[in-house]
């Protein structure tokens, strides 16, 4: 721990979000979505078929359910405003919304599996086996995770060289490989609420539902979230798939308090997701001083030369050629996928070798 801990590699942390995810199942062409916009149409459905059946067709529950087929408005928000309201009955429909939403992103997530005959953690596992390359330059510390999929956990225990250390006891055969941090900040679908915790399928799952607020005080969450912060002494953050919309605002608190009070350094946030959409996080949340791919080396005038022609540093155009880029590099991509080829890419102009002993990441620059 102490030769690792000033070890002159930066030490990186990776934030994942819904979609990460999402970017491996559509990185195996499945015909299945997981995001909130891939749900709309079913939990719509659901709701609608809820009013009628469970709640004698309530108008006001009525006109929710209507708008929400109509709008798609945040599902989060609907939530959060039925919780808090004075009515009984709204809450009661809050309720049986987290229960449909957790019934739908699971059965989706079930689909998936069944399409593939297989958990979707290719790029998982891609990402873990690069860090496998002799001498890559950079040292993984762990996951934070926001997802209650277990893709990630997947691509951890067919590693040769880790397994999954969630912070919390979990029941698990003794395991010689090293363990390897990967805190789910939110909970997880195979959790169950007993103690001590159990994983598998059942009636209580242990997560934390859809909502604006994150009910975090309670066991086992409480001590996720300070685990994090311990995590989070670290070099470099990139997160991957994470929105960072105001629905996250507990997770935006947490980056702010532990990159601005650590006392040793201040890590880096590097956002793995379109440039114009981090764009617009740069200007909500300056102080996060978040950079797009664009923005961090080798890897930015990398993608800058391949839609321009030309290897030029972000910083070094102006506004205006700045804004092209954006534009000419798009937003319609699989920014996971994307990341991992240009790392990867890199690596092998550094090292002159990316083998590991799986074969992924040579396998996948030949593929790509």
């Amino acid at each position: 721990m102490i030769a690792e801990q000033f070890s002159p590699k930066p030490r990186v942390v990776y934030l994942f979000g819904a979609g990460a995810s999402h970017a491996c199942v559509r990185a195996v062409g499945s015909a299945f979505g997981i995001l909130m916009r891939d749900l709309n149409q079913e939990l719509a459905e659901r709701l609608s078929t809820l009013v009628e059946e469970d709640f004698g067709g309530n108008e006001s529950l009525r006109r929710l359910a209507n708008d929400f087929a109509e709008f798609e408005p945040d599902f989060e928000h609907i939530i959060t405003f039925l919780d808090e309201s004075p009515s009984a009955l709204h809450r009661k429909f809050a309720a049986e919304l987290r229960t449909i939403f957790e019934d739908v992103l699971r059965g989706r997530i079930n689909k998936i599996k069944g399409e593939l005959g297989r958990v979707p953690d290719d790029l998982y596992f891609l990402l873990l086996d690069m860090y496998s390359i002799h001498n890559f330059p950079e040292s993984l510390a762990g996951f934070l995770t926001l997802n209650y999929d277990t893709f990630l956990e997947a691509a951890i225990e067919r590693s040769a060289t880790h397994y999954c250390d969630p912070g919390v006891p979990i029941s698990r055969v003794q395991d010689s490989r090293r363990a390897l941090r990967t805190l789910k900040l939110h909970g997880s679908f195979e959790w169950q609420e007993t103690w001590p915790i159990t994983a598998g399928h059942g009636e209580s799952t242990l997560w934390i539902p859809p909502g604006i607020e994150k009910a975090k005080q309670r066991y086992p969450f409480n001590l996720l979230w300070g685990l994090a912060r311990e995590l989070l002494d670290c070099d470099i953050v990139r997160v991957v798939g994470c929105r960072l919309a105001a629905n996250d605002w507990d997770l935006i608190s947490l980056l702010f308090a532990t990159r601005n009070t650590n006392l040793k350094r201040q890590y880096r946030i590097e956002v793995i997701d379109a440039p114009a959409h981090v764009r617009g996080l740069q200007q909500a949340y300056p102080y996060l001083s978040l950079s797009s791919m664009l923005e961090v080396e080798p890897i930015g005038s990398q993608l800058i030369a391949e839609h321009t022609g030309e290897s030029r540093l972000f910083a070094s155009l102006t506004k205006v050629q700045q804004l092209d880029v954006i534009d000419k590099v798009g937003a319609e991509q699989n920014w996971f996928h994307v990341w991992l080829k240009q790392k990867s890419e890199a690596t092998f102009r550094e090292l002159g070798s990316v083998a590991t002993a799986s074969g992924a990441v040579e396998t996948f620059l030949r593929a790509d």
